[in-house]
């Protein structure tokens, strides 16, 4: 995913990867990210082999509360 930085928006401080199979959500494991040097420039997260049918990102703000710490994702693949 991709993550535009400027003067309001930084990365998050961490990205939590859960997996869900209809009914609850579980974390993966193996999780690691590499961020980009850039803005919108890919991070590229990894993380062991999962089953199951959606995956949710939860991202922590680096400036909780602050202006500039607002989140903003330009672009997703998987």
């Amino acid at each position: 995913m991709s993550f535009t930085t400027a003067a309001a928006h930084s990365l998050p401080a961490a990205i939590l990867v859960e997996v869900g199979d209809g009914e609850r959500w579980a974390p993966v494991t193996g999780a690691a990210v590499a961020w980009a040097d850039t803005s919108d420039r890919p991070a590229v997260v990894t993380f062991d082999a999962v089953r199951g049918c959606r995956p949710r990102l939860t991202l922590t703000s680096s400036r909780p509360g602050e202006v500039q710490g607002a989140v903003r994702i330009s672009r997703l693949e998987a």
